[in-house]
């Protein structure tokens, strides 16, 4: 399946995971809506690099934290692109959280950002008119979802809730739209975290190593291209989750 002339709207593109995808499907020759909030710099600059190398990348801002501006980034870039046939929900925050001492305002921010905004976008993904068969949407999880820890409990909660959502949706939306998820283990560590900490998650993963960004690439485009493929969650996770 040839990814050419396709629209992809990414999210979290600016930094990290999302922007090597991103770079990945314009070299694929994907028309690329990149989604950034506070990396705006950053994404800047890889909109530059995508124009540069001579893909085609457009620019759009947007707080996922609120539903309104998250429903609106999906009209701003169908206004500006047209249909999309690619959804990628990358965009996520990642805490430590406790039951005992959460607050609700940190919970209700977590679930924001990683569950609503991908529910809301996906919602307006299927609502497009123009939509054809062969529109493929990839969700972002964690290999936690199945392997739940403490520490992160808002967190583990909301990509469980999307990866349920992701199920629903793949049987709902077929036969026009395919709804797939990856499940990142350790790819790169968390901004908060020490690189000791990192070290000992990898240490006790079956593959003794850490993966990188482009292990996702690879991931990204096999559920891109591969047309028979629905409702499937792919680990690329070094085995962590076992």
């Amino acid at each position: 399946m040839e990814l050419g002339g396709q629209t992809a709207l990414v999210t979290g593109a600016g930094q990290r995971i999302g922007a090597v995808c991103a770079e990945a499907l314009a070299k694929a020759g994907v028309r690329l809506a990149l989604h950034a909030h506070q990396s705006r710099q950053a994404a800047q600059t890889l909109q530059a690099r995508i124009r540069q190398q001579g893909g085609e990348a457009e620019l759009f801002f947007a707080d996922l934290s609120d539903g309104q501006q998250a429903t609106r980034l999906f009209e701003q870039v169908t206004e500006q692109m047209g249909c999309l046939q690619i959804l990628v929900n990358n965009a996520a925050i990642f805490h430590p959280s406790t039951l005992a001492d959460l607050s609700l305002d940190a919970w209700q921010k977590m679930m924001a950002i990683n569950l609503t905004a991908p529910f809301l976008l996906m919602q307006q993904f299927a609502r497009q008119k123009k939509i054809e068969a062969g529109a493929v949407i990839i969700n972002l999880i964690d290999q936690r979802i199945v392997r739940p820890r403490p520490g992160h409990l808002a967190y583990t909660v909301a990509k469980s809730g999307l990866w349920t959502l992701s199920q629903m949706a793949a049987v709902e939306l077929a036969p026009t739209i395919r709804v797939n998820a990856i499940a990142p283990g350790p790819i790169l560590p968390a901004a908060d975290a020490a690189q000791e900490t990192f070290q000992r998650i990898v240490a006790a993963t079956p593959l003794q190593r850490s993966g990188s960004a482009q292990d996702i690439v690879e991931a990204l485009l096999f559920l891109l291209k591969q047309p028979f493929i629905t409702g499937q969650l792919l680990f690329v996770d070094g085995g962590e989750h076992l």
